[in-house]
């Protein structure tokens, strides 16, 4: 079972449960995915538990030398290797409704949302 903290459940780009990590090669695929996962779990312990989805965008953040939870785009990079965030989406399945902005969690903090609901 996956534990939640403060009443959420955090999830990165790795499997969280022991069987399906066995087979996971993460260091390929998603290197820095636990160390983003430790990052948003350390603020959850640290800040009020978030309310609503719209709570979490203050979580998906970082600071000089943390993990990167969303990229901007480094100019001086040549092109192709100017990794960016294009896109924040939340996901509510109570609700079955899915709310896109475009974006980093930063932008979509002020942006546009798009709903769709199934």
């Amino acid at each position: 079972m996956i534990e939640p903290v403060n009443g959420t459940v955090v999830r990165t780009n790795h499997f969280l449960s022991p069987e399906a990590q066995a087979d996971e090669k993460t260091e390929y695929t998603q290197p820095d995915s636990g160390e983003r996962y430790d990052l948003i779990r350390s603020r959850l312990k640290e800040y009020p538990a978030p309310r609503t989805s719209d709570d979490l965008l203050a979580f998906l953040y970082s600071d000089p030398g943390q993990p990167l939870l969303c990229h901007r785009p480094d100019l001086s990079l040549p092109f192709g290797e100017r990794v960016a965030t294009l896109a924040t989406v939340q996901l509510e399945p109570a609700s079955r409704t899915a709310r896109l902005a475009a974006g980093s969690p930063i932008e979509a903090r002020n942006g546009v949302w798009r709903t769709l609901v199934a």
